[in-house]
């Protein structure tokens, strides 16, 4: 029989007294024990970042002022401007660089800035795309970053905070990485170029502060449907999204209704107006399509859903993280299109193509799209191969990016509206 607990003498023979001694100490401890571990259940769901991110807005609850601090200087004289002073410059290069534990963004959208010989008229394009999403965050009322990852850049160009135009919003938050040669030269890969998109996007991936993280291209228009996607919160955790493709590798204005042409220093109302056909559902009321039965399609098919999935590659940052980005060591082209199919297949991530619906429209004129060739499909679906990088072994993880002289730029524009 259990001890009982018992009461000191001349207490016993009040009826309380006499009514919790009756309890065993086992009841008592077991009692106890619930008591605690449903406590520290409250305090980790109402305080950790599951509570944040199970609602929809749950990024609106974590906003750190601290992580605007960075050495960027301000050209906004009037605009508040978080205190930098007595921090040493690493400081604020860790308070730039830092995700944070939670999100603090609806979406983070990164991007490779490419040098400026990398394609024609890219001063151009990147402005547009800048600007784009200025309107996006502004039209949505939404909170987002614009994550621009500038990779090896000329040592005698300007920096890219100087050489674009950043408008100020209350709703958009610029950040850019400079990745210096020294970093660039140091990685081991097949192929020696100017840029490394791939490990430019996975850096941008990895210290992301969006709930969600979309991987894009620096040519990109956002059409209405992205702004209703946006606005209708469409997006879903633990699978990833890509949009409609062209089937054919040879594509121009007349042949797919997603590449446009704008003139140099177009106005808010041209870059509204250059992807407007693009326009499927009523505001507010945007419907994703369904997730994609991958192992039902052939391999054609599978190519086609995900061609250019560089363009429009979507998932919430954990899976991002889970899948530990774009293959980087190995991998020469098509590593979009891989990445795909290792959540699928290798992760068992849900995958949701959106045949009909475009998301965003891309600037002409575009480099000649190539054929994923080096791609084994069905390997990859019978899971005899996973392309999947070291978990130690992306996004620059193993470098000391501040004394290897990384810089890290985060402001919320100096220009008005």
């Amino acid at each position: 029989m259990a001890a009982r607990f018992t009461v000191a003498s001349g207490l016993t023979n009040n009826k309380y007294c006499n009514y919790f001694a009756s309890f065993s100490v086992r009841s008592l401890s077991t009692f106890a024990l619930l008591t605690v571990t449903l406590t520290l259940c409250f305090v980790y769901s109402s305080n950790g970042p599951n509570y944040l991110t199970s609602t929809m807005d749950g990024f609106l609850y974590a906003q750190n002022k601290t992580h605007l601090l960075s050495t960027a200087k301000y050209d906004c004289l009037y605009c508040e401007q978080p205190p930098t002073f007595g921090y040493t410059q690493e400081q604020l290069f860790d308070a730039c660089m830092d995700p944070g534990v939670v999100p603090e963004y609806y979406l983070s959208i990164v991007m490779s800035a490419r040098p400026e010989e990398y394609t024609p008229d890219h001063y151009a394009r990147l402005q547009h795309t800048i600007d784009s999403t200025f309107l996006l965050a502004e039209s949505t009322k939404t909170l987002m970053e614009l994550l621009l990852i500038d990779w090896n850049p000329e040592s005698q160009r300007r920096p890219l905070r100087d050489s674009y135009r950043f408008r100020r919003s209350d709703y958009l938050t610029y950040r850019i990485l400079t990745v210096p040669r020294q970093i660039h030269q140091s990685l081991d890969v097949s192929e020696q170029s100017p840029i490394h998109a791939s490990q430019a996007k996975n850096l941008g991936i990895r210290f992301a502060r969006g709930e969600y993280v979309l991987s894009a291209n620096s040519d990109v228009i956002w059409t209405p449907n992205m702004h209703n996607a946006v606005i209708s919160r469409s997006w879903r955790k633990g699978m990833f999204y890509t949009q409609s493709q062209n089937d054919t590798l040879t594509t121009t204005s007349e042949t797919d209704a997603r590449i446009v042409e704008i003139p140099n220093f177009a106005t808010d109302d041209t870059l509204a107006q250059a992807c407007d056909q693009h326009d499927d559902y009523a505001p507010g009321h945007f419907k994703m399509s369904k997730v994609v039965d991958t192992d039902l399609l052939e391999t054609n098919a599978l190519l086609r859903m995900a061609r250019h999935a560089g363009d429009f590659t979507l998932a919430d940052r954990e899976s991002w993280k889970l899948i530990k980005g774009y293959r980087e060591t190995g991998a020469n082209r098509g590593v979009d299109t891989e990445l795909l199919f290792t959540a699928a297949w290798s992760l068992g991530l849900p995958v949701a193509h959106q045949p009909s619906s475009t998301f965003n429209c891309h600037q002409q004129p575009r480099l000649p799209p190539q054929q994923d060739t080096d791609i084994d499909i069905d390997a990859m679906r019978q899971k005899k191969v996973s392309y999947m990088n070291k978990l130690d072994q992306w996004g620059l993880q193993g470098h000391n990016l501040y004394k290897e002289g990384m810089q890290c730029e985060v402001f919320h524009g100096g220009l008005g509206m």
